[in-house]
């Protein structure tokens, strides 16, 4: 039986590993020049599937909301956001992306992330950024949450 991710992550002490040939990432961070755009492509629905965001240096804003970090559920936020990044100075923002999923632990939802079989793969598909994300639950499915990113 293989190490679960979360196990091959640890062990490299890294947000980076070869998996099987494929690059994977716990955490992918890149410089966030721009406003952008996400929209979830595809989402399994149990458990909920969720991308989080987190600006350095930054704010991010959506319809009027503003903060450091946040968290979009595949069951409650629109298919297509407009993202709005707010450098707090003359530094380039950075944006650091993970997947994350919720569920009940004990009667009450609990968001959770890294645990398990979670990881992300990352594509480039038209111009754009496609983040496949496996939650940790299960055997790795990078189709458990399928989001694309678009600096605007």
């Amino acid at each position: 039986m293989s190490k679960p991710l979360m196990t091959l992550f640890q062990e490299a002490e890294a947000a980076q590993i070869d998996w099987g040939g494929q690059q994977l990432f716990a955490l992918v961070e890149t410089p966030a020049q721009s406003d952008f755009e996400l929209v979830f492509v595809r989402a399994k629905e149990c458990p909920v599937q969720g991308i989080n965001l987190k600006c350095m240096n930054g704010t991010l804003a959506i319809e009027g909301v503003e903060a450091t970090e946040m968290v979009l559920w595949n069951d409650t936020a629109p298919e297509k956001i407009q993202v709005q990044v707010k450098p707090k100075s003359t530094d380039v923002p950075r944006l650091k992306i993970w997947n994350v999923w919720r569920g009940k632990v004990g009667g009450v939802d609990v968001k959770q992330a890294w645990l398990g079989n979670a990881g992300m793969r990352i594509e480039q598909v038209s111009g754009q950024t496609r983040i496949c994300c496996s939650d940790g639950m299960g055997e790795v499915d990078f189709s458990d949450l399928v989001v694309d990113l678009r600096f605007l």
